[in-house]
């Protein structure tokens, strides 16, 4: 696209060197400049033609009715569309060549406005008689690096998808002001949108540090009721473990206590039979029934007594 801008800028040079020549003093000769100028098929920027002197003394009082329509043409071509040159009267027959310019001029236009490219508005607004007539003009605009664009003939309605343009279009003087403004309305929206988002950045900013403050204040917490799980479990099994040990030295010595009475039971009980054998009988005489009054024996056994 910027190399259909510079080709279309390159196009024009020599028709301004000859406008700016000592040649270029008839009106005659400066309506043939904007002829050649507007009909040379790469040529689609005026305005720096349109601000020579030269050119603009067509615009004199005193210069010939017959030319002064060539500089209302040629700023046509600059900003202008089909439809502005139906619109007024008395201007220079188009060529063929220049016919088929300014529809390609107008087609850059309307692919700039949001309405959209149906073949119907497309064909009433270019002055085209046929679909055949357009899909030729856009296919010709396409291939002169123009635009880009895509034929949908078999949509409903047919049209045409544009998307990109080559920035092909002088400014007209007194949109400059309107631009002005439109510029200004859209800077102070985009100020705005930079404010809210630097607002949503700093409130997502401020939400993220207190969730990390919740989150750490949460793990502060959750560690010291875990340390103090783990003081209180090593607290109690230090407590049953010393215990066991303290039980189990007393456990054995009662062990041991019990171990030496009985010995000394058997030891006290001990009458010179104590070889024997452990738990043997041993019958004291016939005598010592008497002891019980009832005629039974009185038993001894190794290590105990029973009576």
């Amino acid at each position: 696209m910027d190399q259909a801008h510079n080709r279309a800028i390159e196009a024009l040079q020599p028709f301004i060197h000859l406008a700016n020549s000592n040649s270029a003093t008839s009106p005659r000769f400066v309506a043939q400049i904007i002829t050649n100028a507007t009909s040379h098929p790469h040529t689609y920027v005026f305005a720096e033609l349109l601000e020579t002197p030269t050119i603009q003394s067509l615009r004199a009082p005193d210069a010939p009715a017959e030319y002064q329509g060539y500089l209302k043409l040629l700023e046509i071509f600059a900003w202008g569309t089909w439809q502005d040159y139906q619109g007024i009267p008395d201007l220079p027959k188009l060529s063929a060549e220049q016919s088929k310019k300014l529809r390609l001029l107008t087609l850059i236009t309307l692919t700039t406005k949001p309405k959209p490219l149906t073949y119907t508005s497309l064909q009433m607004a270019l002055g085209l008689p046929s679909t055949g007539d357009l899909e030729a003009l856009v296919t010709s605009a396409i291939y002169s690096g123009l635009l880009h664009a895509r034929l949908s003939p078999t949509t409903t309605p047919p049209s045409v998808n544009v998307t990109s343009v080559a920035p092909l279009r002088d400014v007209q003087p007194a949109s400059l002001s309107n631009m002005a403004i439109q510029l200004t309305e859209w800077e102070a929206r985009c100020g705005q949108v930079v404010r809210d988002l630097e607002a949503e950045i700093q409130a997502v900013k401020l939400n993220a540090k207190r969730r990390a403050a919740k989150e750490s204040s949460f793990e502060r917490i959750f560690k010291a009721r875990v340390d103090e799980h783990h003081v209180e479990i090593k607290s109690k099994g230090g407590g049953s473990r010393s215990g066991d040990a303290r039980g189990g030295r007393g456990n054995k010595g009662k062990v041991l206590a019990m171990g030496y009475k009985r010995e000394a039971d058997d030891i006290e009980g001990d009458d010179g039979f104590f070889d024997a054998g452990e738990g043997m009988d041993i019958d004291e005489g016939a005598g010592a029934g008497r002891n019980n009054g009832s005629g039974s024996r009185t038993k001894r056994v190794l290590g105990e007594r029973q009576f």
